[in-house]
């Protein structure tokens, strides 16, 4: 499987995951997550891979850019569109094409690198990144939707899943 194949198949464990969560339960602030939504979690995933697909053809990518759609915050429907709507423009991506990153470390204003890097190591880094996030959605379902029939490998990398098959 190539980098555009396992994110796209990420995306499908993500609409399934929103689509089984109560359109009520989807925008509610959880003490948990202080204050913070199922909705506002997906919201963040997405940006990374929308700041990707959308930056990608000026051959630089900051991911400090994020459009931070609110409506995929707030509006399930809206999120699975949006997030269907990734998978098409995914397709369209040249994995093996040179773009550069802007790094962030500092909080104060400064110079900021770029960093050399391919398509395909982004795709990567942002499927990471929505696995990270997965994880901490999976907390709070577990703590707010316990009968939820919840995928129990959703935020759990692939490498992890393995590991534990063996033992």
């Amino acid at each position: 499987m190539n980098c555009k194949k396992g994110a796209i198949s990420l995306i499908d464990s993500i609409v399934d995951t929103i689509s089984a969560i109560d359109t009520d339960q989807y925008h509610q602030p959880l003490e948990i997550y202080n204050g913070s939504t199922f909705g506002k979690h997906f919201r963040h995933i997405h940006d990374f891979f929308h700041c990707l697909v959308h930056q990608c053809p000026q051959k630089k990518v900051d991911y400090c850019h994020r459009c931070r759609e609110e409506r995929i915050e707030n509006e399930k429907a809206f999120g699975i569109e949006a997030f269907r709507t990734l998978q098409k423009d995914l397709e369209t991506l040249d994995e093996n094409q040179i773009i550069s990153v802007k790094a962030d470390f500092e909080i104060s204003p400064g110079v900021r690198p770029s960093v050399k890097t391919s398509i395909g190591r982004e795709i990567m880094y942002a499927y990471d990144h929505a696995v990270h996030h997965l994880a901490i959605v999976k907390i709070g379902l577990n703590a707010h939707c316990p009968n939820l029939d919840l995928d129990q490998n959703i935020g759990v990398a692939a490498s992890t899943i393995r590991h534990q098959s063996t033992h």
